[in-house]
């Protein structure tokens, strides 16, 4: 797990960060480690958390914050939490 957010009312969001490690070896393809990854997704989901991913590659690009951002606008939608008055209301 890359981060652990306590949210209200019990939440716990887990986010995780994917660079090509959790998925390949030496650049291919590796079922074994794609079997684990959601391996564990499923027990952290029974455990009573959310678990969203994020790609390396979108967050290299340069709408990785963008994205980012509207991801916890998002989420604290879900929940009803205020954003923070950093964090735009809207991207567009």
């Amino acid at each position: 797990m890359d981060f652990l957010l306590l949210l209200p009312h019990r939440v716990r969001v887990v986010l995780e960060v994917d660079g090509q490690q959790h998925y390949s070896v030496n650049g291919k393809a590796n079922p074994e480690l794609y079997a684990q990854m959601v391996s564990e997704d499923r027990q952290l989901k029974l455990s009573g958390y959310e678990v969203y991913r994020f790609g390396g590659h979108e967050l290299d690009q340069n709408g990785g914050p963008r994205a980012v951002a509207g991801f916890f606008r998002d989420l604290f939608a879900r929940y009803d939490i205020p954003l923070p008055p950093t964090v735009p209301a809207s991207s567009n």
